[in-house]
């Protein structure tokens, strides 16, 4: 188990290897560096075409207060991504025609964005003096906080005027000279600023903190900054110092298995936000800083394949919705980088011989321009791993053969729940048959301030009996790393998973000890629960579906096609799940269905036993 600090492994000495403004190239690695396909004109154009008598609604503080008074962040949040989103499009478009014919759209949406008191969305809006604010404070000269979307927005108007800087000085050369201003006060000062990242940016690690995504995401933003804007040779070197330095924090909190604990959902914006980091230093410094032959990139690249079930369906833990794009360019993209037959093939299949799609997103600028310049091979097949175990996470996955969408699939997740963006779910099961959902989790919804805030447990698709475990005499898991899986043992011949799941319960359970072990032999799921008491007790079994199971009997039921058998002292009900919270009104639909149920077998009261059920033809 290494959890390590990769840049610091390996020491660079960035004295005379950082290149300057003038000769750094962005995808130096590509056989035609920023070279956009061809291709990709028409429908640039026509998108930016669409973009040229928009009007945009103003960003005002009641919409920027609504987060505080009621958790609302979509309103204010739909607007802000709609210029940074709509900026890219034009300037992409005008890059590739260079005509002008964009060009006073795009003066607009700048002098927009620069006008913005602040580009730290509501829901991120830092206390002042420990005091919560519903508006910004960092109005004055001084900035001390760099969240997520501050980053991303500079980074995509550093493209701006990397793109449509002779263009935008015979406008007026103030935009330009405006905008690096606005990049040195909101971006590059703070993130040189030790005492303000140790403050105020607990994403920077300096405390010694647990870090998440935000620490890549960020630094590849502020890399790109610094890529594209900052002309002081010194500065450069600083801040690429800087991003390798804090980056750190983040790999050190990868175990070696390269396991994303914050779910496929956020493995865009972490592991994949650090190879994004990877890629500018490389280009910033033309190769010298250049770690992708670290096995440990290359298995934070594979964790997407890893966790992937079929077709855009992959084992949605934590923050992660039903659905999740297969990412096939990037995919492809990281593979070639850090040689992974795996994802290779992964990528190619999906991409089928096609080009990637124009997508140009505001939170990864780098990433969307590099990927409109991507010329992938042709298709081949891609067999899916049939067994993979994921030590660090605890996550087993076995699946009867290659193809995804022919027989069983069978996932067993221990871990804690002190997870990043954890639900409580030590334990829980995902089960698909022929590429089609039986035992689910139902993933996130949309975010509101409860989400991330005190009262984060009461929505039910957080909370364990809303997840494929068990409750013990009407106990839930709780919160916290305390609630974990000990002792796992896995069988790297059948892929069955043991795990001690007795920690998961608080005191109150009158738990003594519970093994869960999950297993797929022979085209039958096997679920064995064994469990002992304190006293005599009760337990039930809780399963989310997409569909009310049908062929009732006191034994088994029918679920999509398999048959669902189990102990015959467990008494079955079925319960629709609430789709009228705000959090998780959406997520039938994730599932194309309109409600999800939750099934719930309980026990006759025991003191100790050994519970089967089994999923089979």
């Amino acid at each position: 188990m290494n959890f390590r600090r990769i840049f610091e492994e390996r020491a660079y000495d960035l004295h005379g290897h950082v290149l300057s403004l003038s000769d750094t190239r962005l995808f130096c690695d590509l056989p035609n560096g920023f070279t956009v396909c061809e291709e990709h004109r028409d429908t640039i154009l026509r998108r930016a075409e669409g973009l040229l008598d928009k009007s945009y609604p103003p960003l005002i503080a009641t919409d920027y207060i609504m987060f505080k008074r009621d958790g609302n962040r979509s309103i204010y949040e739909g607007k802000y991504f709609m210029r940074r989103d709509d900026i890219l499009t034009l300037v992409l478009a005008e890059h590739v025609e260079n005509k002008g014919r964009f060009t006073d759209a795009i003066v607009n949406l700048l002098w927009a964005i620069e006008e913005e008191t602040t580009w730290v969305v509501p829901a991120h809006n830092p206390q002042k003096d420990g005091t919560p604010m519903s508006l910004p404070y960092a109005y004055a000269g001084e900035v001390d906080y760099i969240d997520l979307f501050s980053a991303a927005t500079a980074a995509d108007l550093s493209f701006v005027y990397a793109l449509m800087k002779d263009k935008l000085d015979a406008v007026s050369p103030l935009l330009c000279e405006r905008l690096l201003v606005e990049l040195e006060r909101r971006i590059v000062r703070p993130f040189l600023d030790d005492d303000a990242l140790a403050r105020t940016m607990w994403w920077s690690g300096l405390k010694g903190n647990k870090v998440n995504n935000w620490n890549p995401w960020i630094i590849s933003n502020v890399l790109t900054v610094c890529a594209l804007t900052v002309k002081d040779d010194a500065r450069r070197e600083a801040i690429v110092e800087q991003a390798m330095r804090l980056l750190n924090s983040f790999t050190a909190v990868y175990h070696d298995d390269g396991g994303c604990d914050e779910g496929p959902g956020y493995w865009g914006a972490a592991g994949a936000a650090l190879f994004d980091a990877c890629c500018l230093l490389y280009d910033l410094t033309g190769g010298f800083v250049n770690v992708f032959d670290d096995p440990l990139l290359r298995r934070m690249g594979e964790y997407k394949v890893n966790v992937f079930v079929a077709d855009n369906r992959f084992l949605n833990f934590a923050d992660a919705s039903a659905r999740i794009s297969p990412a096939a360019e990037l995919v492809y993209d990281w593979g070639m980088r850090v040689q992974s037959d795996r994802m290779i093939s992964y990528g190619r299949h999906f991409l089928d011989g096609k080009l990637p799609g124009v997508s140009m997103s505001s939170s990864f600028p780098y990433r969307s321009f590099r990927q409109v310049c991507l010329r992938p091979d042709g298709p081949v097949s891609f067999e899916a791993p049939t067994k993979v175990y994921l030590d660090g996470l605890q996550i087993a996955v076995t699946r009867e053969g290659n193809d995804p969408m022919k027989g069983m699939f069978l996932a067993f997740k221990g871990g804690h729940n002190a997870e990043s963006h954890n639900h409580c779910d030590v334990g829980t099961v995902t089960v698909f048959s022929d590429g089609r959902p039986l035992f689910i989790d139902a993933g996130s919804g949309a975010y509101t301030a409860r989400t991330f805030g005190p009262d984060r447990y009461t929505i039910w698709s957080m909370r364990s009996d809303y997840h494929n475990v068990i409750s013990v005499n009407k106990c839930v898991q709780f919160p916290g790393e305390n609630a974990r899986a000990d002792h796992p043992v896995y069988d790297e011949t059948s892929g069955a998973l043991s795990l001690d799941l007795t920690q998961a319960y608080p005191k109150e359970a009158n738990l003594r000890t519970y093994i869960r072990t999950a297993s797929l032999t022979d085209g039958t799921v096997t679920l064995t629960d064994e469990v002992s008491l304190n006293g005599e007790g009760t337990v039930a079994f809780h399963f989310l579906v997409t569909e009310a199971p049908g062929e009732v009997t006191p034994s088994s039921f029918s679920l999509g096609g398999r048959t669902v058998r189990h102990d015959p002292s467990l008494t079955l009900s079925v319960e629709p799940c609430d789709h009228t919270q705000a959090e998780t009104a959406n997520l039938a639909s994730a599932w194309d269905t309109d409600t999800l149920y939750r099934l719930t077998l309980t026990s006759d009261p025991f003191t100790s036993h050994v519970f089967r059920l089994t999923v089979s033809k």
